[in-house]
């Protein structure tokens, strides 16, 4: 095995270019690692619903056709003080869509709260005295009741739970069930949306 000997000068003058372009490429990358893509909100929600903005999509809808979904909601927050974020999709839905072309009235969305997000339907009195906060979803609700997004509470839900039509916010209306919506909802061309 032959001993290694230290580059000559005149190595390491040749290299220096190649050594100097090979940082400042992996300068750069290191800062084009660093930049973050930060969500925003709007159009549609300007204090609500926060996206990311993507950019050479491989997958858009056509902005001709409706998009038409129903969400299932039956998660809560376990924190009460804080609002149900599955609500908060249906912002970030529509500021999303529309931000990519969609029409805003071509978006028909739905939701149904029941089981553990019964809670999410209550009015701010019987909110507060329930769990010592104001109803962090009243605002959600209502923002999305204001574009014609229909608010439905499972009515199997609300009375398991002890509660009655009184006890709930305005914008929200007593189905059946939730399982009814869904099955009215899927069977008018509405897609299913669970997380």
């Amino acid at each position: 095995m032959e001993p290694t000997t230290p580059l000559s000068q005149l190595e390491m003058q040749n290299r220096s270019p190649l050594l100097f372009l090979l940082a400042l490429l992996l300068l750069q990358t290191s800062l084009t690692f660093g930049q973050k893509n930060e969500p925003t909100t709007g159009p549609v929600f300007n204090d609500i619903g926060a996206v990311f903005s993507i950019d050479n999509l491989d997958f858009l809808p056509d902005t001709s056709k409706e998009l038409k979904a129903i969400f299932d909601i039956d998660r809560k927050q376990t924190d009460p003080s804080i609002g149900n974020p599955i609500i908060s999709s249906l912002h970030r839905y529509y500021n999303m869509h529309v931000r990519y072309g969609v029409p805003k009235d071509k978006i028909k969305l739905a939701l149904v709260l029941h089981g553990s997000s019964t809670k999410d339907a209550l009015s701010p009195a019987v909110y507060k005295e329930k769990y010592n906060t104001d109803n962090p979803n009243r605002d959600l609700i209502k923002a999305l009741s204001n574009i014609g997004v229909d608010v439905f509470l499972c009515g199997q839900s609300m009375s398991s739970t002890g509660y009655s039509k009184e006890d709930l916010l305005p914008e929200v209306k007593v189905a059946l069930s939730a399982m009814t919506v869904l099955t009215v909802y899927q069977m008018n061309n509405y897609a299913l949306i669970k997380f």
